[in-house]
């Protein structure tokens, strides 16, 4: 008995050997017809087994000796296109290139002319949606979908991503960035505090902003209190939690309900996934409530110009004295399909923003030089107005063309929310680089790769690079500064944006009708990446809807906070507030630089990816408010 055990499983072995062995041979082959570069590796990268232990596997093959680690080894790393940035490509001078195993080809991208193609021709470089089912817990949505079914939910999910609503989501933000600014300098306390929360509480501001445009509700500050009808939503006796837990729970533990289906999360004997189930259930009641709500408003005629998220999704489902005009049932979404977008928005929306704001203030804390350009550009665009007389149509052109938008610019060139932007192919589909045909085989995943061409000197304005010891990564742009928070380069004179205006869409008919913004990312008064080579939401059809919406909240959250206050690295691990006090300005100068070498290697090692890329779990880089005039640190050299 024992004997035909191990025979079976010997056969199984020899079987499964064989199969992947043809499966190698097979997928070589296609590479070798592709014309590209490519790497043979042993293990898919997406293999899900892989994907478990490979945080365990590589630290054991880097401790072997140089000369016996294999040459693939980099070529398996989850996170290469953050590890190893430009390096990635140094094998591949189409910096375009393939990696085979038994399990898939992978095609890496990192040139702006192979990124284009891929991003306009949307037929034959598909989202793989497969990867995102999970995002379907609460309905289908327009980051799930393809095709036809993609094409109607993003015709009916962008009216309410308006010029109107960004109105509304440039005051909300400044409104929102106030109390924030009120809670991180706590004048009333007397004393200036470094925060080891700021990653938290910018999650907390953008998700304050987006529940405020995009669902009606405004959220409050623990401590801020006010009058206003539209304010939190009470916990009443249908509900266990406020909207403000449900939906902060929901988001903390979002890899517990996209990872495990509600009904396991329900059973688990486990308090976090029973308390993350719990939040799950209840702001899905909070948006069935919203829904209903909506339906009774659009149903009885309300005016529905600007009208948030919710209420622009209830009214595609149909509702409303005109929605049904010229319009087929298959033109509508569904009760469920309108809980999912509002789902994926929040959830899409509120990360990547704050991620955003969270780095554009860690870099100016670091480049103190870029912070007080910044803040010179703020007052010639204010001359000291309060924040309460600032204008959407005057204002928001100017930031977006000056200073303001050269740092939303260069924050998101340094650190795209997405580093793997994912499409894949069906069929072989040619590409052309630098006039040379390739081939990308069938079923391969492609993967663009934003932080290297990002920083790819082809692409962009470079200066010299730092020196060796002070460089930011050890082996990737060594002769250039691409790696370094420059926004400066941006700028393309001196009067940037004295004459500043939004820029318009193209005249894109097709990608009108299914509501894509054509308009470019960046203003006309800056620098213009080529096309391909700054890709921060996306580009082409499947480009961020709420691109605008996220860029008009970064800049005015900036605005807010750097016209009034600087931020200044903590340097508590080094010295305390009475020592640096005392301190001559060499000694302060050598704890600064003690505190931003600390942030940089942060900054480059301790980054994960949850949803987008971040600061991993357990690791911060300290900083502090102060009021403009007071600062410990100005060192602008």
């Amino acid at each position: 008995m024992l004997s035909l055990v191990l025979l079976a499983v010997a056969a199984l072995l020899l079987y499964t050997f064989a199969t992947r062995l043809i499966a190698l041979r097979k997928n070589i082959a296609m590479a070798k017809e592709s014309g590209l570069p490519y790497i043979v590796v042993p293990v898919y990268l997406y293999w899900r087994p892989w994907m478990i232990v490979s945080n365990m596997v590589i630290p054991l093959l880097e401790k072997l000796p140089v000369a016996l680690q294999p040459a693939w080894k980099s070529s398996i790393v989850l996170e290469q296109s953050w590890t190893y940035l430009t390096t990635q490509f140094d094998h591949a001078p189409t910096r375009t290139y393939l990696t085979v195993a038994p399990g898939g080809i992978i095609c890496w991208a990192g040139n702006a002319e192979a990124i284009s193609q891929i991003t306009t021709r949307r037929n034959d470089f598909p989202k793989p949606t497969q990867i995102y089912k999970s995002l379907d817990i609460y309905g289908k949505n327009i980051v799930t979908l393809e095709g036809p079914l993609w094409r109607r939910h993003r015709k009916v999910t962008s009216p309410p991503f308006s010029e109107k609503n960004n109105h509304l989501v440039f005051a909300e933000s400044v409104y929102q960035a106030q109390s924030m600014a009120k809670d991180w300098t706590r004048p009333e306390e007397g004393a200036v505090r470094s925060l080891s929360t700021a990653a938290h509480d910018c999650m907390r501001l953008s998700l304050h902003i987006i529940s405020r445009a995009g669902f009606g509700v405004r959220l409050l500050w623990p401590g801020i209190e006010t009058d206003s009808k539209d304010t939190q939503l009470p916990p009443d006796s249908g509900h266990a939690l406020t909207y403000t837990d449900a939906l902060e729970g929901l988001l903390h533990n979002i890899l517990f309900v996209v990872a495990l289906p509600p009904a396991l999360l329900r059973f688990l004997p486990f308090k976090r996934t029973k308390a993350t189930y719990q939040c799950f259930l209840e702001w899905k009641k909070y948006m069935i409530e919203m829904r209903e709500k909506k339906k009774i408003e659009v149903s009885a005629g309300a005016d529905t110009a600007g009208m948030d998220l919710m209420g622009a999704l209830v009214k595609s489902a149909g509702y409303g004295s005109d929605a049904s005009i010229g319009k087929g049932q298959d033109d509508y979404l569904t009760d469920d399909e309108i809980l999912g977008n509002a789902f994926v928005f929040i959830l899409a929306g509120h990360e990547t923003t704050a991620n955003t704001i969270h780095f554009s203030l860690l870099f100016l804390a670091m480049e103190l030089a870029e912070q007080r350009k910044l803040q010179k550009d703020l007052d010639s665009i204010f001359h000291g107005r309060n924040p309460s007389e600032w204008d959407y149509d005057q204002d928001i052109p100017r930031l977006f063309g000056g200073m303001t938008g050269a740092v939303l610019n260069e924050t998101l060139r340094l650190i795209p929310p997405v580093i793997n932007i994912p499409k894949s192919t069906i069929t072989w589909q040619n590409i052309e680089i630098d006039g040379k045909q390739y081939k990308v085989p069938p079923k391969t995943y492609v993967t663009l790769c934003t932080a290297a061409v990002h920083r790819d000197p082809k692409y962009w304005p470079a200066g010299p690079p730092l020196p060796l010891d002070q460089a930011w990564h050890p082996t990737s742009n060594r002769d250039n500064d691409l790696n370094e928070f420059r926004p400066s380069r941006w700028l393309l004179a001196d009067d940037h944006n004295k004459d500043s205006s939004m820029p318009g869409a193209d005249n894109n008919k097709d990608a009108e009708s299914v509501g894509v913004n054509t308009a470019p990312d960046t203003a006309e008064t800056l620098f213009k990446p080529r096309k391909g080579a700054y890709l921060p939401f996306s580009d082409g059809y499947r480009s961020c809807i709420g691109r605008r919406f996220a860029q008009v909240e970064v800049l005015a959250v900036l605005a807010v906070l750097l016209s009034e206050y600087s931020v200044e690295l903590a340097v508590d691990d080094y010295a305390s507030d009475k020592e640096v006090a005392a301190m001559p300005e060499p000694e302060k100068k050598k704890v600064w630089t003690k505190a931003k070498q600390d942030a940089r290697d942060k900054l480059r090692t301790k980054m994960g990816t949850i949803i987008t890329i971040q600061l991993r779990a357990g690791h911060y880089v300290g900083f502090r408010l102060v009021r403009r005039g007071t600062e410990r640190f100005n060192f602008v050299d």
